[in-house]
């Protein structure tokens, strides 16, 4: 591999020449920093989905409508609508293990 340039997050040349070890360096820090990106996102994704992240007080767990502040969903359908669908998403996420 021959030495390169590295380049600035805007694009900008830096001109600096950068040795093999470095670009190998500058490549698996990229590498990392979007797997890192990817993994939060999809564990906020599953959060959502399982419900872990609450809903504001008056919202409706599962449709997000508004709803007495006292209660976690608006009625009894939507309650057992998301109980059905935790119960599918925990048996799929059985499988995967």
């Amino acid at each position: 591999m021959n030495a390169g340039t590295i380049t600035v997050h805007d694009g900008r040349d830096t001109l600096e020449r950068a040795s093999e070890d470095d670009l190998v360096s500058v490549s698996e820090a990229a590498y990392l920093q979007a797997a890192l990106v990817r993994h939060r996102l999809r564990a906020q994704q599953e959060a959502q989905a399982l419900n872990l992240v609450r809903a504001p007080l008056g919202t409706c767990a599962n449709c997000d409508s508004g709803c007495d502040p006292a209660a976690r969903y608006c009625d009894p359908d939507c309650q057992s609508d998301h109980a059905q669908r935790v119960g599918r998403l925990s048996h799929a996420s059985n499988l995967r293990a």
